[in-house]
């Protein structure tokens, strides 16, 4: 069906639609290039030794930890355990800051993390 055989309240239904999908396309672009700029900026602030810009504290070194052996420590000490905040996770494991950030991230994108709530207030649990 043509556009112009639509009714008004039709096609302002399809407007609405077409908008929110762009709106919804547009969100995704921006929240993909603001993860590409944090990653770039934290980055360059390990690279100068310095703190992230607007960051509220050093961040802690880097764990001389194989990957693979932290996402092991991680996946053991969330096992039997309901959703934990990334410091009682640092506390069970024996790392922090940026590594444990980035073991979290990982064991999410693939799966065997559930992932609740946003910014400070991310918990994490087995899934």
């Amino acid at each position: 069906m043509a556009l112009e055989d639509l009714s008004i309240e039709e096609l302002q239904k399809e407007i609405a639609r077409r908008k929110a999908a762009e709106v919804d396309g547009v969100r995704k672009e921006l929240e993909e290039a603001r993860k590409i700029v944090r990653e770039l900026e934290a980055k360059l602030a390990d690279f100068e030794g310095k703190p992230v810009a607007g960051a509220r504290k050093e961040s802690a070194p880097r764990s001389r930890l194989s990957a693979g052996e932290r996402a092991e420590r991680v996946l053991t000490a969330l096992d039997g355990k309901n959703f934990l905040a990334t410091g009682d996770i640092a506390a069970l494991v024996g790392f922090e800051g940026a590594s444990l950030r980035d073991t979290l991230v990982s064991l999410s994108q693939e799966g065997k993390l559930a992932r609740e709530g946003k910014a400070r207030g991310t918990k994490y649990k087995l899934a």
